[in-house]
């Protein structure tokens, strides 16, 4: 990287040290695309002009690190994925909190995400494998450096589209922008440059690690919305059709009638609870995405 560049996204990140890590990772990535072109178009139009001369005009036309930061910092303002306001929450009553959660935004994202993460679990994961595998067999032939290097931008593009639905889905803030890496070079160098970056390793086991949780996120959703789902239905079912909750080879057993309202109820509740855990659930996600696809 030229190092008029690197000191120029140095200067970014530190005047943007406040702000949250994916609006430093888009504020970072437009610069360093931008600065990195305009440096290749400057010097092919003007070759008599020296790097420094050429990206000192280049830095003064898009604006200085202070000047960025405080965009991207007005712009993040209005684009701040929706979130519930804890305080009005914490000035309700403890009832109120709890049945609240049937109009909270995050608990139904959270709900989404969680039957959507079996599919892109199994999509990520079956990609990764995939792509993984042929890019080690493709390497014992020429033309396995630029299917490795296809393969490693198809992996961030992934992670970019997960992130979006993290953000449209869970609330979190995460990144609107790949991370640059100049096109310019040879496949092996860029090759050798994806390699080297850590980012790539996290999104991998990320899109790896989705089947997992993309599993256990099935089972958690179907484990508790059928268990209240029947509670509620079994007061009706006894009522209407006069069914034993239980029949056995030589026995039926049925409710008394004082325990169906206990058990509708106990539904109510169980369904109410279930909807804590599925947003509880969701936040892990958006934590665990955080780590792996914003880059540090």
């Amino acid at each position: 990287m030229n190092k008029h560049i690197a000191n120029y996204l140095e200067q970014l990140k530190s005047e943007l040290r406040d702000s949250d890590k994916a609006t430093i990772q888009d504020a970072t990535a437009d610069a360093h695309e931008h600065l990195s072109t305009a440096l290749v178009i400057a010097r092919e139009e003007d070759p008599t002009q020296t790097e420094e001369e050429a990206i000192q005009a280049i830095i003064t036309a898009y604006g200085s690190p202070a000047e960025i930061a405080a965009a991207y910092q007005q712009a993040e303002i209005y684009m701040a994925p929706y979130t519930p306001s804890a305080r009005k929450s914490s000035n309700k009553g403890l009832l109120a909190r709890f049945f609240g959660i049937y109009g909270d935004p995050t608990a139904w994202g959270g709900l989404l995400y969680m039957i959507l993460s079996l599919v892109t679990g199994i999509v990520y994961f079956t990609w990764a494998i995939t792509g993984l595998s042929f890019s080690l067999v493709f390497s014992l032939f020429i033309f396995g450096i630029p299917f490795a290097v296809l393969f490693i931008l198809s992996v961030h593009g992934l992670g970019l589209l997960e992130g979006r639905m993290v953000e449209g889905l869970l609330g979190v803030r995460m990144p609107r922008r790949p991370l640059y890496f100049p096109k310019d070079k040879k496949w092996f160098d860029r090759l050798k440059q994806y390699l080297a970056d850590k980012q790539t390793w996290k999104v991998l086991l990320y899109l790896i690690l989705q089947l997992v949780f993309g599993s256990i996120d099935i089972f958690i959703w179907v484990f508790f919305i059928a268990l209240s789902l029947s509670f509620i239905a079994i007061p009706f079912i006894v009522s209407i059709f006069n069914l034993p909750v239980v029949t056995l080879s030589s026995a039926v057993y049925f409710l008394p009638d004082w325990t169906l309202p206990v058990i509708f109820i106990g539904g109510i509740l169980l369904l109410t609870a279930s909807m804590h855990i599925f947003k509880g659930v969701g936040k892990l996600h958006g934590k665990f995405a955080r780590w792996a696809l914003v880059a540090d």
